[in-house]
């Protein structure tokens, strides 16, 4: 009776074990390349860029969408940051090597003009395509539109895991902000 009492309680403890113990959390960023040099001379533009995003894109978790009425957010894979700071990030580096000033806020200044980001998408979608959607919208500080810029990627990844989704959106996003600041210039 004592043994099927102890072999009970070896059995209990590790399944106990087994029950706790949590998958390892992944963290991935982004790989952006640094695309276009600043060689030539820097327009003398004072710029305002701010990211919009649903909160969904602004909590660094992966978001797989399931359908267009679902989301999925990973538990154990996560962004290193939000993905509206990482895009935020990555146009103020590119609008950098352009225009003279670049700033993050809400809030234009006087004499400059504002580029409001408003993300969409920034997900997988299913087990080999993400999705990367934003509308861009430059206005006047006082706030007259100037021209608004959508820009859509899906892209087929190399890998089924988290890592070719952050492969796939590195290259993506990279491609949409040079195609955006290309389509704001004349406008600036």
């Amino acid at each position: 009776m004592n043994n099927i009492f102890r072999g009970l309680m070896v059995f209990l403890v590790g399944i106990l074990f087994v029950s706790c113990s949590m998958p390892q959390t992944k963290i991935y960023s982004l790989s952006v390349p640094a695309g276009k040099k600043a060689t030539d001379a820097k327009k003398q533009v004072l710029i305002t860029l701010r990211v919009q995003a649903p909160r969904y894109l602004a909590q660094p978790y992966i978001a797989h969408r399931l359908s267009q009425y679902q989301l999925e957010i990973s538990r154990y894979a996560k962004w290193d940051a939000p993905p509206s700071e990482m895009v935020k990030e990555t146009f103020r580096d590119s609008l950098s090597a352009t225009f003279q000033e670049v700033r993050t806020s809400n809030l234009p200044l006087d004499g400059s003009v504002m580029l409001t980001i408003y993300l969409k998408k920034f997900e997988r979608v299913d087990v080999k395509s993400g999705e990367l959607l934003f509308d861009a919208v430059l206005s006047s500080s006082e706030g007259r539109e100037l021209q608004r810029v959508t820009a859509q990627k899906n892209i087929q990844l190399d890998s089924a895991d988290d890592l070719g989704l952050a492969k796939g959106l590195s290259a993506a996003l990279s491609e949409a902000v040079w195609e955006v600041i290309k389509g704001l210039e004349n406008k600036i």
